[in-house]
C-alpha cells in the first residue's frame, strides 16, 4: 500500500493494491479537469465507481448522501444523445 494511504482511508477493510491504484487514476482525472484537458475519451462510469469506492472508505455516510444526490449516472446515460444532438444539453 502507498505510504499514508491507510490513514486517509480509515474504513479500508484490509490492505489492497486497488486503493492506491484508484487514487492514482482519480488524481489523473482531477488533474485533467483542473487543467481544462478533455476527459470525454475516458471511461467515466469506471471513474465514478472508483470515486464512490474511495469515498466509502473515508465516510460511508457521505457516500450515501452522494448516491442520493448524484446526477453523474443520469448525465452519462444521456451523453450519446447529447453528442448526437438528439437532445439538448442541460445544466
Amino acid at each position: 500500500m502507498a505510504p499514508g494511504t491507510s490513514s486517509g482511508l480509515p474504513r479500508l477493510p484490509r490492505p489492497t493494491a486497488r486503493a492506491p491504484q484508484d487514487l492514482y487514476h482519480l488524481r489523473k482525472l482531477r488533474n485533467r479537469i483542473a487543467h481544462y484537458e478533455p476527459i470525454h475519451q475516458r471511461h467515466l462510469t469506471a471513474d465514478h465507481t472508483k470515486l464512490l469506492r474511495i469515498l466509502s472508505h473515508i465516510s460511508p455516510e457521505t457516500t450515501d448522501w452522494v448516491r442520493a444526490n448524484d446526477r453523474v449516472p443520469e448525465v452519462l446515460a444521456r451523453r450519446a444523445d447529447v453528442c448526437a444532438a438528439a437532445v439538448p444539453t442541460r445544466f
